[in-house]
């Protein structure tokens, strides 16, 4: 069967391809797929069809013979934090994380751990098994989100105030990033700070365009760092007092230039559309970089000791804090260190490189990798050409990236160079390029 599951869990409107058989059909899978568990802990984002899928799917997976643990309206790394547990080493999550409002669906975790993708694939092909069907048992209360509040807040120090911006996006960070920052010094003005699964405010993706009131806020506020969150919290975006929403990829190759310092060498496992600034720091420290596709970096970590970091864009994760992604203690940490050094985000950040880029969406008539592959070669003469998650054209300047994305009916266009002018001139040839294929219109 085709695996449901996209880049990062399982994403489908709602009403929709996310129907209530593939509800119970995904329950049963797992007491099937992975029958030495007992007990299943599920959490949902605050969208107004959440809490009806995870009655179903609690239901479901009492049925099929699992103790289910209900830990209510909780983020994404609250649930993830608590798969760890040896009562309910599985967790789910329903959320569509960033997706549109209509959008619904859920992440799996095991041990703290998201599935990877032969787990994936096996949870996909037994949705049609039906695990033997019990009688209902209620689901018991979680205290998890308490443990994962009380845990954050243990590696939180009190520090000379700094200005800071949190936009919660009417998401499920409202009970975690506005008020730890404060407890640590932050001097916090909280947009979008009231959980509404109609998300009026903004859109539940922190991008540039949906960001745009808060980015023209932060301009007005003298802060010191901004940041905002998706619904599910596992991922956040980062702006300055100026307004200017900051490159992912200078986050992360932040939080990788504070793990090298401390660990002396390593790995840091990332994906295909990181960019150069996390290689130039991982130089430095003489840390190895692995790129593999995108939501699949903790398939590398899994398992090994050298990992000192691993992440994508929107989404740092640290080994000595937890395998998932967890936005909350990103910002949580970026908060503490411009309060601790007494500089803004961009001060914070002035030895990160900082290169042109851009990351852009088309929705697309077709898509066809081979074809793309070959008249991309051809237009563009690359020095290398990278498959194994989407196009990427590498170059001794720069790199463009063609890939579909996991979710939705559009293909994205990455692309980094080393000035403005190469960027727009490998930007407009590459949208030339998809044009006259027909891929888009």
């Amino acid at each position: 069967m085709p695996n449901l599951f996209g880049t990062s869990g399982l994403r489908f409107t709602f009403p929709g391809k996310l129907t209530n058989d593939l509800i119970s059909g995904l329950a049963s899978s797992l007491a099937v797929s992975f029958g030495d568990v007992s007990g299943v802990v599920i959490a949902r984002d605050n969208r107004t069809t959440s809490w009806i899928i995870s009655s179903l799917f609690s239901r479901a997976l009492s049925a099929a013979g699992f103790v289910v643990y209900d830990m209510g309206v909780a983020p994404l790394p609250a649930l993830a934090f608590a798969s760890r547990k040896k009562e309910h080493r599985l967790g789910v999550v329903i959320t569509a994380s960033h997706n549109p409002p209509n959008y619904n669906g859920m992440k799996i975790f095991k041990g703290g751990w998201e599935l990877t993708r032969e787990e994936e694939q096996k949870v996909s092909d037994n949705v049609k098994a039906r695990a033997t069907i019990g009688s209902f048992e209620a689901p018991l209360q979680s205290p998890a989100l308490h443990e994962y509040l009380a845990e954050l807040r243990s590696h939180v120090a009190r520090h000379k105030p700094q200005k800071v911006l949190v936009d919660v996006g009417s998401g499920t960070a409202s009970v975690a990033t506005p008020p730890i920052i404060a407890e640590a010094g932050g001097d916090v003005i909280c947009v979008n700070c009231d959980q509404s699964g109609r998300f009026p405010g903004r859109l539940p993706e922190p991008n540039p365009i949906n960001l745009a009131s808060t980015l023209a806020m932060a301009r007005q506020m003298g802060i010191a760092l901004g940041a905002a969150h998706d619904c599910d919290a596992d991922r956040v975006a980062v702006f300055d007092g100026r307004g200017t929403f900051l490159s992912q990829t200078r986050v992360l190759a932040y939080f990788l230039q504070r793990k090298a310092e401390a660990k002396k060498g390593g790995i840091m496992a990332t994906t295909v559309d990181v960019g150069m600034a996390v290689d130039e720091v991982a130089k430095r420290y003489n840390v190895r970089v692995i790129r593999t596709r995108l939501g699949g970096s903790h398939e590398i970590a899994m398992g090994r000791d050298d990992v000192i970091l691993f992440g994508e864009p929107w989404k740092v994760m640290d080994p000595d804090w937890g395998p998932w992604a967890d936005g909350i203690r990103v910002a949580i940490q970026l908060a503490e260190d411009v309060m601790e050094k007494g500089v803004g985000i961009s001060g914070l950040l002035s030895e990160i490189p900082d290169y042109p880029s851009t990351r852009e969406d088309f929705v697309y008539k077709r898509w066809d990798p081979e074809k793309l592959k070959s008249a991309s070669s051809s237009a563009f003469g690359p020095e290398k050409v990278e498959d194994y998650d989407g196009i990427k054209l590498i170059f001794d300047d720069g790199w463009l990236l063609f890939r579909k994305s996991g979710t939705e009916e559009k293909i994205r266009l990455y692309a980094e160079f080393t000035s403005q002018e190469r960027l727009q001139e490998e930007r407009a040839n590459a949208i030339r390029l998809l044009k006259e294929l027909e891929f888009i219109a």
